[in-house]
C-alpha cells in the first residue's frame, strides 16, 4: 500500500510538471497557454485587438495569462484529488486556499459597455393653417365645379 501511494505520488508530480492549460479570453480576442505556475508558453492575439491600443492590450493579455493559470491550477487541484484524495485535496485547500474556481465563479469582469447614443427628441409639428377651402373637398368629392 505504501508502494502504491508513493509511485502515484510520483506519477501526480510528474503530472503537474508538465500540467498547462488555453485558455480564451471571453471577448475572442485572445488565447492564452499557461502553467500552474503562471509560466505562459503560449499567446494568441485576434488581429482587431491590435487595433484598440496598448492599454487594452495589456489589459486582455493579462486576463487571459491570469485565466490560463487559474484553469491550470484547477486542472493541478482535481489531478491531487484523484490521486491523493479528497481528504487530502481538502485539507491543502485548507493551507493553500480555495482552488481558483471555487474563489470566484467570474474571474474576468465584463467589459463595460457604453449606453447607447439618446435618440433626438421628436421635433414638433408645425401647426396645420387654417384652410378655407377645408371641406371643399367633402362639398365636392370628384372634384366638379
Amino acid at each position: 500500500m505504501n508502494e502504491e501511494r508513493m509511485r502515484a505520488v510520483e506519477q501526480l508530480q510528474r503530472d503537474l510538471a508538465v500540467t498547462a492549460e488555453t485558455v480564451e479570453h471571453p471577448s475572442g480576442l485572445c488565447t492564452a497557454t499557461a502553467t500552474a505556475s503562471g509560466e505562459l508558453r503560449a499567446l494568441h492575439l485576434h488581429p482587431a485587438l491590435l487595433s484598440r491600443g496598448a492599454r487594452a492590450v495589456g489589459q486582455v493579455v493579462t486576463e487571459t495569462a491570469r485565466l490560463a493559470t487559474n484553469a491550470a491550477v484547477q486542472t493541478s487541484f482535481n489531478r491531487m484529488a484523484l490521486a491523493l484524495g479528497d481528504g487530502m485535496a481538502i485539507n491543502v485547500e485548507a493551507i493553500a486556499g480555495d482552488s481558483p474556481f471555487r474563489a470566484t465563479w467570474n474571474p474576468v469582469v465584463p467589459p463595460v459597455v457604453a449606453a447607447p447614443e439618446a435618440v433626438a427628441p421628436r421635433q414638433p409639428r408645425t401647426p396645420l393653417v387654417d384652410d378655407p377651402d377645408e371641406d371643399a373637398f367633402f362639398e365636392n368629392p370628384f372634384g366638379r365645379r
